[in-house]
């Protein structure tokens, strides 16, 4: 199972209840398609970076979810007909990346290692 990061603009006429409101649909659809969500965190009230649906401001909702891949195409259809969301983007998670350095021991003049440097991948 993929891991998503679901984040949507909410009307920003919403009150709490009705955020919670329009949430409820968005975990339905994740869990009719078999995944979960792991977290839900309420940004609250922010200005747009640009006019949407008439709109300057907005409420944002970020969701961290669980699932098969099915879920992106059926979350976009959602946002795209439910009328109080102004945007939605469905991102899919990535595992941190490991550090591109990598530790080389250093030597001594007698070959013993006594020193870590760190090399990086050809740069200067």
């Amino acid at each position: 199972m993929n891991s998503y990061e679901v984040i949507f603009i909410l009307d920003p006429a919403l009150t709490e209840e009705g955020i919670e409101a329009e949430i409820g649909p968005v975990r339905e659809v994740v869990s009719r398609n078999g995944g979960e969500v792991l977290e839900a965190q309420k940004w609250g009230k922010k200005r747009l970076g640009y006019v949407v649906k008439k709109r300057r401001d907005g409420q944002y909702v970020l969701l961290t979810v669980r699932g098969k891949a099915s879920i992106v195409a059926d979350l976009e259809r959602h946002f795209r007909i439910t009328e109080t969301v102004l945007k939605g983007i469905v991102v899919k998670a990535e595992e941190p990346r490991k550090s591109r350095f990598k530790a080389k021991p250093s030597r001594s003049r007698e070959g013993t290692a006594t020193a870590i440097q760190e090399v990086g991948d050809g740069e200067f």
